[in-house]
């Protein structure tokens, strides 16, 4: 039988966000969720946090401050990872930080995977190896997405140069990774889509109620979270005999 874990990223970020992905997991369809322990709604998305969803922490170097100085994320950040010139040393103090304070509230993480699909690259694809393997963390997600979109597609070039830079995984992943390419354009036909697989995968999405944060992902949330909670996806998966799993069952 074919095994696939939804993900939903940004556990932490606001109660829209937070009460979204509780209720796709109600619902049947998200198994899992990564959460941002740096962020404002952590303590809030503890609090409701379902012992029935797997989760995993969303290791993040650009978003909000730093758990390890207290300073707010250099914005030049993601550049300096893309160009392979951010402090190495940094960054595992970072992640260390954010993975301890999931445990310090009484969680175990199952998974780690990073925002924006950072640790693609160095130095930090080796901080979040050497990471997951020290707090004894046996899955992770390795991005490699496959498919076809018009060349000049933001998504597209971003996936090309992840692909480029991401060899073969040293934990325990999935066989196939989908949700890079039609982020910021949800549509219940690439959801659909992502279902053709043989073996095990995960499918990445950000569902999230209504919310007046503006960020990049502000307008289609929302669109996720409805196609998540839709009879249609639900039943396909059905059909296709898939058995939804955690990172834990993998």
């Amino acid at each position: 039988m074919n095994k696939l874990i939804i993900n939903a990223d940004d556990f932490g970020y606001t109660k829209e966000v937070n009460l979204g992905i509780l209720d796709a997991h109600r619902f049947g369809t998200v198994t899992s969720a990564t959460i941002m322990t740096n962020q404002n709604f952590f303590d809030h998305a503890i609090g409701i946090y379902p012992k029935s969803l797997g989760i995993g922490v969303h290791l993040n170097l650009t978003w909000g401050n730093s758990l390890f100085n207290g300073k707010p994320f250099n914005r030049f950040n993601k550049y300096k990872i893309i160009l392979g010139i951010i402090d190495a040393e940094f960054v595992e103090n970072e992640f260390r930080k954010q993975i301890e304070k999931l445990l310090e509230v009484g969680i175990r993480p199952d998974h780690l995977d990073t925002h924006h699909h950072m640790h693609a690259f160095q130095p930090v694809t080796n901080a979040i190896i050497k990471l997951a393997q020290e707090y004894h963390i046996y899955k992770i997600r390795w991005p490699k997405e496959k498919g076809k979109k018009i060349l000049l597609q933001t998504s597209y070039i971003k996936q090309k140069f992840i692909n480029n830079n991401l060899k073969n995984c040293p934990i325990k992943t999935t066989d196939h990774f989908y949700g890079i390419l039609h982020t910021g354009s949800p549509k219940m036909k690439h959801f659909i889509s992502y279902l053709n697989f043989e073996g095990s995968a995960e499918i990445c999405c950000h569902p999230g109620k209504k919310s007046l944060v503006q960020d990049k992902l502000w307008k289609t949330r929302e669109k996720e979270l409805n196609i998540l909670t839709n009879d249609i996806f639900f039943n396909k998966i059905k059909e296709k005999d898939i058995q939804l799993i955690t990172f834990k069952e993998l």
